[in-house]
């Protein structure tokens, strides 16, 4: 585990990002990433996994159920095109709409990883665009995102 942990962040380094908020046990690894304190994701490592994962959740209140249903398809085909796995998930007073990429050791690079990450945030750029759109819409308001 210490090996990947070290060659992870040594690639982030690589690529300019940070990582912050680190959890590290003997069976994970668990660190958010980003530039200048902005969070783009966070990667997960399992100790009996052949891959690492890269993840972003938005959160919503549940009075924006319609508004995620509404758009629910578009945000499927985004994730899609670039390859991103997502779930969603109805708590009692909130909804997460989740976004993973997974990349396997045996195929890990610098390059690789660059690839996987810019097809990350180019995903999440294009997801946020469809949030921002119910700032102009009065009958939704803008979804919280964050990073868990």
């Amino acid at each position: 585990m210490k090996e990947r942990v070290e060659r992870i962040e040594a690639f982030l380094g690589e690529l300019g990002y940070s990582t912050f908020e680190k959890e590290i046990t003997e069976e994970m690894y668990q660190a958010s990433f980003g530039t200048e304190g902005d969070i783009t994701g966070s990667v997960f490592i399992e100790q009996d996994c052949n891959f690492l994962e890269l993840a972003y959740t938005y959160m919503f209140d549940r009075s924006e159920e319609t508004f995620l249903r509404d758009h629910l398809e578009t945000m499927m085909n985004i994730c899609y095109e670039y390859g991103i796995y997502f779930n969603v998930a109805r708590e009692e007073d909130e909804i997460s709409f989740s976004i993973f990429s997974k990349l396997y050791f045996s195929g890990l690079t610098v390059e690789s990883l660059h690839d996987t990450i810019e097809d990350f945030v180019a995903c999440n750029g294009e997801l946020v665009s469809i949030f921002n759109v119910s700032e102009e819409d009065d009958n939704y308001t803008e979804g919280r995102y964050y990073n868990e």
